[in-house]
């Protein structure tokens, strides 16, 4: 059976998925994740160069399936509320993620360059798909006037912030966090009167 090299490499994001979830986020080997995808070492060092990089691409596939799954089922949103409705359910389907829970709890390492020092690539598809949800709801008067990209940018932020640092605050949000992330969101977006 010959295996051609897209499939390879979903064969080992979707190893170095099983990997993650059933050592509960601690740290995988490469030799880990080729013996679970059934490919050699070799085969993996042939696309990402470590262990590191296959755990990144493995976050930029699931952030972005998720983000495609819950947005792309939905229409446009009809209004600023169903667009923060919207927004709060892929942050929550986000923060439902055993995946993505297991990495911020168990490898901040990994995760804090997202934070702090650059935009991955999951992120700027975020933005990417942001910027076109506020654009159109720009066009149709449901959102405040500005630079779409620039705005996605701090709702990024906003959720971002909130998925990061959730933790924290988790007794005193408890199950009003999607309330006051809605609040949050339309304040910022509400066209001015």
């Amino acid at each position: 059976m010959s295996i051609r090299n897209g499939e390879i490499g979903d064969l080992v994001l979707d190893a170095a998925r099983e990997c993650l979830l059933r050592s509960g986020g601690r740290r995988v080997t490469v030799s880990e994740v080729a013996r679970r995808a059934g490919v050699s070492r070799p085969t993996v060092y042939r696309r990402w160069p470590d262990i590191s990089e296959i755990l990144r691409g493995l976050l930029t596939r699931e952030v972005l399936s998720i983000v495609d799954a819950v947005v792309g089922d939905a229409g446009p949103p009809a209004d600023l509320d169903a667009l923060a409705d919207l927004i709060i359910e892929v942050v929550s389907a986000l923060r439902d993620s055993e995946l993505l829970s297991s990495l911020w709890r168990e490898q901040r390492d990994l995760m804090s360059p997202y934070v702090f020092e650059r935009l991955g690539t999951s992120q700027q598809g975020v933005l990417a798909t942001l910027s076109d949800m506020l654009a159109n709801a720009q066009e149709q008067g449901r959102v405040r006037r500005g630079d779409a990209k620039r705005m996605a940018s701090m709702v990024l932020l906003i959720a971002q912030s909130f998925l990061q640092s959730e933790p924290l605050v988790s007794d005193i949000l408890a199950d009003g966090w999607s309330a006051e992330l809605h609040d949050a969101i339309t304040g910022y977006l509400r066209p001015v009167a």
